[in-house]
């Protein structure tokens, strides 16, 4: 076996290890209270203007094939402040292994008199899947499982529900609807299992309380489960200082069918400014505590958003968007 496949074989097992330990397929954020178009497309138009975010993830930093993701989404509110529309981009790349999706977002929003919002949402995704197998050098030539390459194209829905005010929000969605197979064939050669595009389900929360003149506190929390593997839960507790710096700290851990209890991931530090409430800069550190901490310095995240326009031009429950 060459040093190159080994190496191969090793981000590979280390992927199936940590999808088995804390359901990653789909891409992961540790940002993720400020990326929400990524996880629910309930959330277009909730920052109540027309805004726009580009976000980059480095993950497991030293081993080599390890994640890389790369998205952009934008998304606003139409004037009539009914109807929220948005449009992401995403790609995602874990060794020879390339996925790249489009999605079209559209959240029909319900105004409450307590100026809160209820926002059900559906996204149209398009995902095209790569396989760059010729790339591995493998002790058998003839293994036809890597004798090419593959690109499939699969095309998925996902629905979420997402209420807020102007100091809170709760959402829960399905990114993705459907457990599309991502395998040309549907099964790999001298198989039975056939590789698929399975179901995420998510859940998320967040509260701003108010503690001094120039201070609040965001608590906020994810949970995320993908059936027949454990579950994933990260709260996440923020420092706002005079509506600009946002300092802020989760705990990334999973629990459930692998073993029957917690296991630790990551301790993540982040910190955002935002210039002028247009323009916003971010920037998350993951420390890896399980035993992946042997091989890698951890994963660095960078986040860019801006936001179009006067907040006062728009119909809004919120003077300030806190998430």
């Amino acid at each position: 076996m060459t040093t190159h496949f080994r190496k191969i074989t090793a981000v590979v097992l280390m992927l199936i290890a940590s999808t088995t330990a804390f359901a990653q397929q789909d891409a992961q954020y540790s940002m993720y209270m400020f990326n929400g178009m990524a996880i629910n497309p309930a959330y277009a138009g909730s920052r109540e203007r027309p805004a726009i975010t580009a976000l980059y993830r480095h993950q497991w930093a030293g081993i080599a094939g390890a994640p890389k993701t790369f998205s952009l989404a934008g998304h606003a509110p139409l004037l009539n402040d009914r109807i929220g529309l948005g449009g992401s981009i995403a790609s995602d790349n874990i060794g020879v292994l390339n996925l790249i999706s489009f999605s079209g977002s559209f959240a029909y929003r319900i105004k409450f008199n307590n100026n809160t919002k209820l926002s059900v949402g559906m996204s149209a995704v398009f995902n095209n899947f790569r396989q760059r197998f010729s790339e591995i050098t493998t002790t058998n030539e003839n293994d036809p499982n890597f004798a090419r390459n593959i690109s499939v194209f699969s095309p998925n829905f996902g629905a979420g529900v997402y209420y807020y005010g102007e100091r809170f929000y709760v959402g829960v969605s399905i990114p993705h609807l459907l457990n599309a197979s991502i395998n040309e064939s549907g099964k790999f050669e001298g198989t039975d299992q056939v590789a698929r595009q399975y179901r995420h389900y998510f859940a998320t929360a967040g509260y701003v309380i108010n503690a001094g003149e120039h201070l609040k506190i965001k608590p906020s929390v994810m949970y995320k489960y993908v059936n027949n593997t454990p579950s994933s839960l990260e709260p996440s507790l923020g420092f706002l200082i005079k509506e600009a710096l946002w300092l802020g700290a989760s705990y990334r851990m999973g629990f459930g069918k692998a073993g029957g209890g917690f296991g630790s991931d990551a301790v993540i530090g982040m910190v955002e400014y935002v210039f002028q409430k247009n323009f916003r800069i971010g920037y998350a550190y993951d420390f890896t505590v399980s035993q992946l901490n042997n091989y890698t310095s951890g994963s660095h995240e960078i986040m860019l958003g801006y936001e179009f326009g006067k907040k006062e031009t728009y119909l809004t429950p919120r003077r300030m968007s806190y998430f």
